[in-house]
């Protein structure tokens, strides 16, 4: 290996060495804290002895949290923890001084004492588990808690250890009812909890849109057609008035210009009369067109628009019979019965 290289790995192992040993300085609890963990374990003990086991877990559990390398501490709240029936947590308390104190050859007798006594009551306590299967079936990825503790999708259908005594099983999901059951199961035994989620109804806010009912049919409009052919009548005459007026206006021009321009030629002067004059020209000849048209659109339409319903008239047979009937187009045809005879007679 190169200098260079073997310089590099050299550097790389005392790194790496360098920051192992600040971890587990800063892990390392102070002396205060060992002291008052040793403190609180003597307390624990009592409380244990006494009888006091719910007292003693609390106190174990400070003593474990100020110092949680001692297995002694660790031993003290395993047992307690048996005593109390949470057998799991016994089991995984005597299963962390056997995974961290089996490879400590170093370990004062103190602590081979306690990696000893795990070793021989971990089995007793995982003797004592009972076992449940969580079934869930409705709903998918549905949220279920075990006596108020999450349970993990993917424990559900398998087997769980869990402490003898009664249990509660709650199960849900968006859009389903809530679901529960509890089931008792005794030490070393198993159990099954099943749980069926249902559809939650409908809100009452979100139920079915009520049909729509059709607007009722309004009443026959007149045709817009008048309107239209008032408008453009209105238009019509408008520029028939301005033709003419601007017409009166070019020919005045005209006349004018018929005495200062003889034989149609006008002095330099007289430009601005002669653009006058054919400027009202074009406007007239545009007014009597625009009136024309008006006129025109204003006809055809006025003639063009839907008459009223058709009208039913009957005489009496005394005075003689006629029935008008007003067509669409706007004809009216009367047959008539009379004395003489009878016939037809119609208008527009």
């Amino acid at each position: 290996m190169r200098p260079g290289r073997l310089l590099r790995s050299a550097l790389g192992a005392t790194l790496l060495l360098a920051a192992t040993t600040s971890t587990a300085l800063a892990a390392e609890p102070s002396p205060a804290d060992i002291a008052q963990a040793r403190d609180l374990g003597q307390q624990a003990k009592a409380a244990f002895d006494a009888g006091d086991f719910a007292e003693s877990e609390k106190l174990w559990t400070g003593a474990a949290n100020l110092y949680p390398a001692a297995p002694t501490i660790t031993l003290g709240l395993a047992r307690t923890q048996a005593k109390l029936g949470k057998l799991v947590l016994a089991q995984e308390s005597y299963n962390k001084i056997i995974r961290e104190q089996s490879q400590n050859t170093s370990a004062p007798p103190a602590f081979k004492d306690a990696l000893e006594a795990a070793r021989a009551e971990v089995s007793l306590v995982s003797s004592r588990i009972a076992s449940v299967v969580i079934v869930v079936e409705g709903a998918p990825n549905p949220t279920v808690t075990l006596d108020g503790q999450p349970v993990s999708s993917a424990g559900l259908g398998l087997k769980r250890p869990v402490d003898p005594g009664s249990h509660v099983v709650r199960a849900e999901a968006p859009g389903y009812k809530v679901a529960e059951t509890s089931f008792q199961v005794a030490e070393s035994g198993s159990a099954e909890a099943r749980l069926t989620l249902d559809k939650a109804p409908e809100p009452a806010g979100a139920a079915a849109p009520a049909p729509v009912s059709a607007p009722p049919e309004s009443a026959p409009e007149k045709s817009s057609n008048k309107t239209l052919a008032i408008a453009a009548l209105g238009v019509g005459g408008a520029g028939l008035v301005f033709g003419s007026i601007t017409g009166v206006l070019a020919l005045g021009k005209h006349g004018e210009l018929a005495d200062r321009c003889p034989d149609g030629k006008c002095p330099p002067d007289a430009r601005g009369d002669v653009d006058g004059y054919e400027t009202m020209g074009t406007l007239s000849t545009i007014g009597f067109i625009v009136g024309g048209v008006g006129i025109a659109a204003g006809a055809v339409l006025w003639f063009t628009a839907p008459k009223g319903a058709p009208e039913h008239t009957t005489r009496g047979a005394a005075s003689g019979s006629r029935r008008d009937t007003r067509s669409p187009s706007g004809f009216t045809w009367t047959p008539y019965v009379g004395g003489g005879g009878g016939g037809v007679t119609g208008r527009f």
